[in-house]
């Protein structure tokens, strides 16, 4: 279940976005975390929506309602929002492994008609001898 939940910093990001939530007369009136960790078991596991664990989600008719209900109300579009604003990077790595290069810089064959690049005048004048000894 640690893979599948979102860390206390993550949550306190989107805290403020999540509607509903808010104290009722006999607590919360609905756990925004627990549903957008369901969200987050979906979106990891590619599962359907009848696969959703029922003991530790609830029903999945009760989340993919609330699903569409945020979609409706725009409530997804104001998390990404927040969320873009202040990128967490820290699991950013450029690797040369997944950059994709060019035909040519692998040493690749030209196709037909290319034509090599041409020194500049100015670069062609400098690689000319500068005495004639």
């Amino acid at each position: 279940m640690e893979g599948d939940v979102l860390r206390d910093d993550q949550w306190e990001q989107i805290k403020p976005f999540v509607p509903g939530g808010r104290k009722g007369k006999w607590g919360p009136r609905s756990d925004g975390r627990r549903f957008v960790d369901a969200l987050l078991w979906l979106a990891r596991s590619g599962a359907r929506w009848r696969d959703l664990p029922e003991d530790r989600f609830g029903p999945y008719q009760t989340v993919k309602r609330r699903y569409y209900r945020w979609i409706e109300a725009g409530v997804f579009d104001r998390i990404f929002a927040a969320v873009a604003a202040d990128p967490d990077l820290e699991w950013l790595a450029i690797d040369a492994t997944v950059i994709r290069a060019q035909a040519q810089a692998a040493g690749g064959r030209r196709k037909r008609g290319d034509r090599k690049p041409r020194l500049s005048a100015a670069r062609a004048a400098a690689l000319e001898p500068r005495s004639t000894r």
